[in-house]
């Protein structure tokens, strides 16, 4: 059954790269809908996914987590078989595109919860310089398993998402709840969430752009509303215990050569 991917978009030209090129072999569809980008996220978005749809959104970069539901809601609408809506800094991995595939069918179930890992650089790492010649996946890969971590930072009690196959999510506002049945998906697929991964200028800017687009009503986005020093006081705190998730069980299933996702 065929799977699509939709995102929302904002000045992401710095991640969007890693991100497409790594769902472009993942999903066989994405809608992409642009939140008045004034980068070159649109020029990236034609580049690296040619056959993908980008849309413009009727709210334009003005951000507000009811409108903005709504319209993936309506786009989900649009989609035939299992959809997924994520943001630019969440990666879904597993280890065969195939298997996953299958499954989806074989639980028996229409609609799963993907678990998040939060990814979170050490601070020894968060120099590293980068290339878009490998996959994000392979070149970062500190963090925590979300069960070991639940901190107001964070900006929801799960940072997971929903695949599923009905008309629409149905999702409480934030997309982290859904009012459809769904179960935890059981087989070793996991959402890298790079909130604070990589941990550099690019990526400190990319926060702090979002603040001054939020909706005024004060529930939007509120863990947005923070300067600068909050974000390295926040970093400085998580990643004192931030460990290689290589070592990790989940890591190992996901990733069983290390050679990004099949």
């Amino acid at each position: 059954m065929k799977m699509t991917v939709i995102a929302h978009f904002y000045n992401e030209e710095y991640l969007l790269p890693w991100w497409l090129m790594h769902h472009t072999k993942i999903f066989d569809h994405g809608i992409l809908i642009n939140k008045g980008s004034t980068d070159r996220s649109v020029e990236i978005c034609k580049e690296y996914a040619p056959h993908w749809e980008i849309r413009h959104s009727d709210t334009g970069s003005f951000f507000d987590v009811f409108q903005t539901d709504h319209e993936v809601m309506k786009a989900e609408t649009e989609a035939i078989g299992w959809k997924m809506v994520l943001n630019i800094t969440e990666f879904l991995c597993f280890a065969d595109r195939t298997k996953f595939l299958r499954s989806l069918s074989k639980l028996g179930s229409q609609m799963y919860h993907i678990e998040g890992i939060f990814m979170v650089d050490h601070p020894n790492e968060r120099h590293k310089e980068l290339t878009y010649e490998r996959p994000l996946v392979e070149q970062k890969y500190h963090g925590y398993l979300l069960d070991q971590l639940r901190w107001h930072y964070i900006g929801s009690n799960s940072r997971g998402r929903f695949i599923h196959c009905h008309s629409h999510g149905s999702y409480v506002p934030g997309r982290h709840s859904s009012g459809h049945h769904s179960i935890p998906y059981p087989d070793h697929a996991y959402l890298l969430w790079f909130g604070y991964s990589p941990w550099n200028e690019e990526i400190v800017q990319r926060k702090l752009q979002i603040a001054p687009t939020l909706a005024p009503h004060p529930t939007a986005g509120i863990h947005h509303r923070v300067d600068r020093n909050q974000l390295e006081t926040w970093y400085t705190e998580i990643s004192q215990k931030t460990t290689d998730l290589r070592l990790t069980n989940e890591y190992k299933y996901m990733f069983p050569h290390f050679g990004g996702v099949k």
